[in-house]
């Protein structure tokens, strides 16, 4: 679950990091019910890409990262996923994106943008398939 406000704020600065991929952490909530989970965002943390060629491959501020595990520490909230932009328009995450993985409990949002438009913006929990993670989209829904 995202509010529109912060997917357009999402939508709006892959826009304006193209042809660069932007990236951001999101706090949120895990809102449990029996066998469902759902999260729910309730802020946006825009971060610095630090990969080695941002154009290609997203790397969230490890300091920023830092921080923000520091700030939620025994709050009420949580980091709950990672949001970032494929300037390409590819709409499915990559074997790079697999590699970015170091938390299996977070959600990953992408934002395709192809010329400086963006498109829909997709959701994807990690599954394990037999020892190796893979990606499997989810829905989103905006409130």
């Amino acid at each position: 679950i995202i509010s529109k406000k912060n997917l357009r704020s999402l939508i709006s600065f892959s826009e304006k990091t193209w042809p660069l991929e932007a990236c951001a952490l999101l706090e949120g909530e895990r809102l449990e019910n029996k066998d469902l989970l759902t999260v729910k965002v309730t802020k946006l943390h825009f971060a610095k890409n630090v990969a080695n060629f941002p154009e290609k491959e997203f790397e969230v501020d490890p300091k920023k990262l830092l921080f923000l595990h520091r700030e939620l520490r025994g709050g009420s909230t949580c980091l709950i996923g990672i949001w970032h932009s494929h300037p390409n328009g590819s709409a499915s995450l990559s074997e790079t994106d697999l590699l970015r993985v170091n938390d299996p409990m977070l959600v990953w949002l992408l934002t395709p943008v192809v010329e400086s438009k963006a498109l829909k913006t997709l959701a994807f929990k990690i599954e394990d398939d037999f020892g190796d993670y893979v990606f499997k989209a989810i829905d989103i829904e905006s409130i």
